[in-house]
This record gives C-alpha cells, sequence and structure tokens, in this order.
C-alpha cells in the first residue's frame, strides 16, 4: 500500500499523487475542493476548520472485487475483502459524515447516507476507490450489456470478475447478487428486466435482482454467470435474444423481448404472483412489473388497470418517466389517444422515436413527421414480442407506406406477404408510380371485411379515380359521404372527410365545402391549421360570387356574408383576406348596410397589396360612408388613399365619387366642373343627375343622350337597366320640350318589348299632343 495510506482509515485526500504525502500523516481535506478550508485564519486549530469534501479515498485494496449501487438516498459499496475502516475521518466531512462500515466474513459493507441522490463517481487508484462527487458538466457512465449464450446459461463479460455477494438491499428488502469487479465496470444506466431476475443500475460491477429461487449467479470465466436450477426452470438463456443498450426505453421501461407467449404467459405468472405476495407497501415495483408484462402479452388494457392500481396506491410512482411512458403506451394501444400524450414528450430519446411516433400518427400530428419516427423505430419491433408486434406492425407499416419519404419507406423492404400487409403493399405500388396497379388493388381491398382496410382503400379509391377524371366530383362527393359512418367505425373519418372537403370544392359548392370543412375541424380540432388553405380559398370563392340582392337568390347572398363573417378571422392577415374582406363588404353594400361596408372596406385596406389597390379599396370604402350619410369620413378616405400614379379608370372612378361627394354637401357646380371632361358611364350618369337637380332639362338631355347612346343597343331586347334609362332620357326630353329627341327615341326604341308598366309610362312621354288629337279625330 502506498506511504501515507498505511492505515485502515477513509481518507479525505485527492486523487493526487499519494506518495508525495508523509508516511504516518495524518489525513488532510482536499483543499483543491475546498475554497471555505483556505479562508480559514491560520492561527485556527486545523480541526476547527470548515471542510466541504467532494472526494475521498476508500482504502479497500488492489485486488479487492467492488460493487457499488444505490438503495434509496442510500450508496452501497461491496467488497469481496474483509476490511477494517475507521470512519472517524470523515466526521464533520459533509456530504461523507453519515458512513457506516461493517464486514461479515470476508465481505465488507459500506452505506453512505445522503438526503438526496447525488451524482457520484468511482475510479480505481492505487491501493483502493476514489469516490467523488461528480462534476455538473460531466456525464456519468454506463455500460452496454451484450450478455452471451454459454453452456446453457448467459455469461455477463466483466473485467477481472470477483466474487459474487448476496445482500439484502436495505430499501426494499429484494434478494440482490452483487457481481463485483476488480477493475472498473460501470453498470447500466436504468433497470433492465428479465425472466426470474432485473439487472439494476450499478456504478460499479452488476447488481442481480432475483426473482425467482431457480435462478444462480454465480463468478464464471471472465464474467458473471447465470444460470436456472432445476428441470423445468426456463432456460435465461432466451432473455438473450436482441440484447441491446440498458438505456433502450423499449427493454427498460415497457419490457419488451422477443419471447414466445408461452414464455411471455409466464413471466406475467411470476410477476403477478409476486405481486400478490407482496406487502401492501412493497407492492410498487412489483405491479410495476406485473404491468410490464402484461404489456409485452399484448393485453395493454390488462397493464393500464394495474398501473391505475399501483398508482392509486402509491402516487409518487406516476411521477418517474419510466412509469408515466408505460402508462402512456398502454393508452395508445388500448386506443385512448388523448390518455397519451405523454409519447410526445422526446425524453425517452432516440429508442422512443417508435412511440412518439405512434402517437403523432394517431393523434392527427404532422404525418410527413411521425412516419420518419416510425421508420427510425421500425427495426425495433423485430425485437418485440408476438402479440405486441402482431398488434401494431401492420398499422405502423400503412402508415409509412402511405405518408414516409423514399427513405423512410426503405425500412419496409421487403415487406412480409402476410395478407395483414396488402394495404401497405398498395401503397408501396403507388408511391412507385404504377397507378393502375395500386388502384386495382385498393379497388380489391375496399370490399375486404376488415373495416380498417376497406374503408381506406375505399376513400383511395375515390381520389384516385376523381384525379384520373374516372368519375365527377359530385360522384365523389356522395361518395366520401356514404363512407362517413363506416369510417368512423375504422378510425379513417378525418381522411375521408379531407376528400370529401376537397370533391365538393371541386364541384364550386363552396357553402357545402365549408360546412364540410366546419364539421372537420369540430371533430379534430387539430386540423384548423392544415385546412386553412382550404379555408381561405372557400372564401374567396364565396366572396368573389357575384349576387345582387333582391334576385331570387338573395337568400344566397344572406347565407354567403354570414359564412365569411364567421370564418374571416380564421385567415392570417395579408393580401388574401383583404380580397376576402373587400367581397364581404361589396356583398354587404348590395344588402343595403352601407355601414357594415364600411368597416369591412375599412378592415382591408391595411391588408391591400400596393398603391393601386389600396386607392381602389379607399374609392369604395368612400362610397359606402357616403351612402352611410358619413361624408367627413368619406372625405377622409379618398384623402388619405390617393395615388398619383393611378390608371385612367381608377382615377375617374375616383373623381366621380369626390363628385358625388360634393354634390352631397351641395357644391353641385363644383362637382359638374370636375367632371367636365370625363364621358365614362358613371360620370355621364353624374352629371345627368346634377342637371336634372338644376331643373336644367336641355342640358340634362344632351347628358343623357350621350349615357343612352353608349349603352342602347341599335337592336334587340332591352334589359331593366336599359329599359329604365329609355324612360329616363324620355323623361328628360318630355320636360324640355324636345319634340324632335322624343321622336328619334320613339322610332329608336318605341318598338322593343318593355315591361307593361314601363311600356305605359314610355308611350305616354313620347306622344306629342298632335299624334293625340290625330288619333282621336281618326278613331272618330
Amino acid at each position: 500500500m502506498p506511504e501515507g495510506w498505511r492505515s485502515e482509515r477513509f481518507s479525505t485526500q485527492s486523487d493526487a499523487d499519494p506518495k508525495k504525502q508523509t508516511e504516518g500523516a495524518p489525513a488532510k481535506i482536499n483543499t483543491s475542493s475546498v475554497s471555505s478550508a483556505q479562508t480559514a485564519a491560520s492561527s485556527q486549530p486545523e480541526e476547527s476548520k470548515p471542510a466541504v469534501i467532494s472526494k475521498i479515498f476508500l482504502p479497500l485494496g488492489d485486488g479487492a472485487g467492488v460493487g457499488a449501487f444505490w438503495s434509496g438516498n442510500d450508496f452501497i459499496i461491496v467488497s469481496d475483502r474483509a476490511t477494517q475502516m475507521d470512519t472517524s475521518a470523515l466526521q464533520g466531512t459533509g456530504r461523507f459524515a453519515n458512513a457506516t462500515v461493517q464486514t461479515v466474513g470476508n465481505t465488507t459493507i459500506a452505506a453512505f447516507h445522503f438526503d438526496q441522490v447525488t451524482p457520484l463517481e468511482m475510479h480505481k487508484q492505487p491501493g483502493g476507490w476514489i469516490l467523488a462527487v461528480r462534476a455538473e458538466n460531466e456525464t456519468s457512465r454506463h455500460a452496454v450489456i451484450t450478455p452471451q449464450a454459454k453452456d446453457g446459461g448467459l455469461l455477463y463479460p466483466m473485467p477481472q470478475p470477483g466474487r459474487v455477494i448476496e445482500i439484502s438491499d436495505p430499501a426494499s428488502g429484494a434478494r440482490l447478487l452483487v457481481a463485483t469487479a476488480v477493475e472498473e465496470c460501470p453498470g447500466p444506466l436504468l433497470r433492465r428486466h428479465k425472466l426470474g431476475y432485473e439487472i439494476w443500475p450499478s456504478m460499479q460491477g452488476l447488481v442481480f435482482a432475483i426473482e425467482s429461487d431457480q435462478v444462480e449467479v454465480r463468478k464464471g470465466n471472465g464474467g458473471a454467470f447465470l444460470d436456472v436450477l432445476g428441470k423445468d426452470g426456463i432456460p435465461v438463456a432466451s432473455g438473450a435474444e436482441g440484447a441491446v443498450a440498458d438505456d433502450r426505453v423499449d427493454w427498460s421501461w415497457l419490457g419488451l423481448r422477443a419471447l414466445n407467449p408461452a414464455v411471455l404467459k409466464e413471466d406475467y405468472r411470476r410477476r403477478w404472483t409476486q405481486a400478490a405476495m407482496q406487502p401492501p407497501e412493497a407492492r410498487g415495483e412489483a405491479r410495476l412489473a406485473a404491468a410490464r408484462a402484461a404489456f409485452a402479452m399484448g393485453d395493454a388494457r390488462e397493464a393500464r388497470a394495474i398501473l391505475g392500481t399501483a398508482i392509486e396506491d402509491n402516487p409518487e410512482l406516476a411521477l418517474q418517466p419510466n412509469v408515466t411512458f408505460l402508462e402512456a403506451a398502454s393508452e395508445l394501444i388500448s386506443g385512448n389517444v388523448d390518455g397519451a400524450s405523454a409519447l410526445a414528450n422526446p425524453e425517452a430519446g432516440s429508442d422512443g422515436v417508435l412511440w412518439r411516433g405512434l402517437y403523432m400518427a394517431r393523434s392527427g400530428g404532422n404525418p410527413a413527421k411521425a412516419a420518419t419516427l416510425l421508420a427510425q423505430g421500425f427495426p425495433n419491433l423485430e425485437n418485440y414480442p408476438e402479440p405486441l408486434k402482431k398488434q401494431i406492425q401492420p398499422e405502423i407499416a400503412t402508415f409509412i407506406a402511405r405518408y414516409g419519404s423514399d427513405e423512410d419507406r426503405s425500412v419496409l423492404e421487403p415487406l412480409p406477404a402476410d395478407g395483414r400487409f396488402d394495404l401497405a403493399r398498395a401503397f408501396m405500388t403507388l408511391k412507385a408510380g404504377d397507378q393502375d396497379k395500386a388502384l386495382a388493388m385498393f379497388s380489391h381491398l375496399a370490399s375486404d371485411k376488415r373495416p380498417e382496410i376497406a374503408v381506406v382503400a375505399a376513400e383511395q379509391t375515390l381520389g384516385m379515380k376523381l384525379a384520373a377524371g374516372r368519375i365527377r366530383p359530385a360522384e365523389a362527393a356522395a361518395g366520401y359521404e356514404k363512407l362517413l359512418f363506416a369510417a368512423r367505425q375504422a378510425g379513417a373519418e378525418k381522411e375521408v372527410r379531407h376528400g370529401l372537403i376537397s370533391a365538393l370544392m371541386q364541384t364550386g359548392d363552396w357553402p357545402g365545402a365549408l360546412v364540410a370543412a366546419d364539421d372537420d375541424m369540430r371533430l379534430f380540432p387539430e386540423d384548423r391549421i392544415a385546412l386553412a388553405p382550404q379555408i381561405e380559398q372557400i372564401l374567396e370563392h364565396l366572396a368573389a360570387t357575384d349576387i345582387q340582392a333582391g334576385s331570387a337568390k338573395s337568400t344566397e347572398l344572406i347565407d354567403a356574408v354570414a359564412m365569411i363573417e364567421s370564418h374571416v378571422d380564421q385567415i392570417p392577415d395579408g393580401p388574401a383576406k383583404g380580397k376576402i374582406l373587400a367581397g364581404l363588404a361589396r356583398k354587404l353594400q348590395g344588402l343595403g348596410l352601407p355601414g357594415k361596408a364600411a368597416i369591412a372596406f375599412e378592415r382591408a385596406l391595411p391588408l391591400a397589396s400596393d398603391d393601386s389597390q389600396r386607392a381602389a379599396l379607399g374609392a369604395e370604402l368612400a362610397q359606402a360612408d357616403i351612402d352611410a350619410q358619413r361624408l367627413g369620413q368619406a372625405r377622409r378616405a379618398l384623402d388619405e388613399t390617393q395615388d398619383p400614379g393611378a390608371d385612367a379608370s381608377l382615377a375617374s372612378r375616383r373623381r366621380v365619387i369626390t363628385a358625388g361627394l360634393l354634390a352631397r354637401e351641395g357644391s353641385r357646380d363644383q362637382a359638374f366642373e370636375l367632371l367636365e371632361q370625363d364621358e365614362s358611364d358613371a360620370a355621364l350618369d353624374l352629371k345627368g343627375r346634377i342637371l336634372e337637380e338644376q331643373r336644367k332639362w336641355p342640358d340634362a338631355v344632351l347628358v343623357v343622350g350621350r349615357l343612352a347612346t353608349k349603352n342602347l343597343p341599335e337592336v334587340g331586347a332591352l334589359n331593366a337597366d336599359q329599359q329604365q334609362l329609355a324612360i329616363r332620357l324620355a323623361t328628360d326630353a318630355a320636360r324640355a320640350n324636345d319634340w324632335s329627341t322624343l321622336d328619334r327615341l320613339r322610332e329608336w326604341v318605341g318598338g322593343r318589348r318593355m315591361s307593361p308598366e314601363r311600356q305605359r309610362i314610355f308611350t305616354l312621354l313620347v306622344t306629342s299632343p298632335e299624334d293625340e288629337l290625330r288619333k282621336r279625330s281618326e278613331a272618330q
């Protein structure tokens, strides 16, 4: 033993070269890690100096086999040699002060009690071991255990194995077999569950918690050797299949192993029996083991029930991530997606991607991302127990084939010949580009007896036929409608509803498409973001549809306004929303609601894409304000939206609105002067109304005559507006006693059909007194 470390006492010195100390010198505090000791006055006795120790030396000897693990808040160190150690040197050292040492035969057991689990590390040094508090920026060491099947048992390789020591766990009373090692041999980070035993986390050596009296652990050639005693024992070598890293979620948290059903059933029976035999206060871990065994058998409902009882008796279990994960996975497999939200947490790391992906797929998350996660975890399924694998593998394969990238789909090749993978095969064929073959496969599967297969296949068949033009959009919409009930039962309702919305949009049934989208978002709130583009497109068409108020379709106009108003806030601010709001405003204007129309125009104005559109919207806003008798606001709207670069048509429209505002304010001459050179229809109409209001009938005949010349056809029927324009010109000419104009007008349009009332008025206006006297004389 090196100089200075010959006494059988714990030493608080550092792991620096011990030869630098004087032989027989008293143990010293590691001043490199204790700043408070350095600040004490030099005149003080060394015993009175404050000491905060971060590492200690354990004089266990060079050839001793050592194991170390946590038991509750106690850190246990086991040595396969008897070493009498005095712990007085640790008194007053803070973290390591509460220590006990006992020797039993040729075994030494040291226990350090902490107020809470503290990150520690152990390193071998000449003459013993260093136990130290691990730095915050350092990660703990743990092993990848790969057991080797040998001589009917399992060999867990270890460097220079020591004796296997049997002790009782101080915290739980479990029977432990501690496989010690002479050299540094860190154990696993998480528990690993096996048939009849568990491997516990350890800092040094391996710790086996034995559940079956038939399991034996002994020192072997090159490590710890496990075997089963008795003819009826299940060989432990079966647990070596698919050996993986110890922190793997599938094994450590879910208890999944590629064992045959008989072994799984026996494992569940053993663990359930063990849980039942434990006293109530000690059943927590046993129940967790039984829940894992039930889950591995594919009985997620039983696993969920066992976990519920365990958590009810011991609520603290719900705080453990492994318990939370197992409970969420059980809920997911049982069909309760809402109860599985804990799977969305990436805390489980890369090994939890399969379950994160399956949760995302079933909960309606991003399908491409879900497929990628499922593809990453798909190889894990090969080491799953057959009952559980049979439940979820076809579903996962189908989802990857449907939504995954080329790289994702590569993990599926080759697909098993099993008919359960026929739907995945059809999607693989579709993604490969063989449309006709894929359509034939989907059409065949649409009559499958399994509803979860038939509904998806039928939905795909409708979509492919619609895309290929083999059916009309209305036929596809009707087909999707018929599928809805079965889709709800099969868990494929969302996809069918998406197809229905698309088909209705293609038919031009925009109100129906919006109702279908509302139904989808009510049932699947997570779809609100995904459906935003369709909602925007539907609202754009509803806003652009020209439905005149007072027509037979006025009810449709009211419905369109209500739909736009109730959905427009779902659209993000931008030019598209501005167009929708402007369309809404025009419809409100058509319904005789200029005040509401003005509000909609005001909301649309800041969303204009350029100055020209802003000027156009400003003009419409001003007109709505004028119609609502808000002349000051109309003037402000025109002033704030001027655009010197506006084209001639827009400039004319704004000029007419400005002139109309002047006329409303009483400045008719100024309004007329503003429009004097403008010969647009709107300008002629307004100039004619101004002259009519001023009773300047001859001038009004000239202006309205030019408007009639532009808008009344040479021959053919007249629509209602054209008939009204003809009567207007006739009225102005009659008031101006302009019989030449009346004669020309009578010859031009007099022979064309008008409504009875308009015909009577027009005839009365264009008939001169001389004509009336001549008709009377001829009648006599």
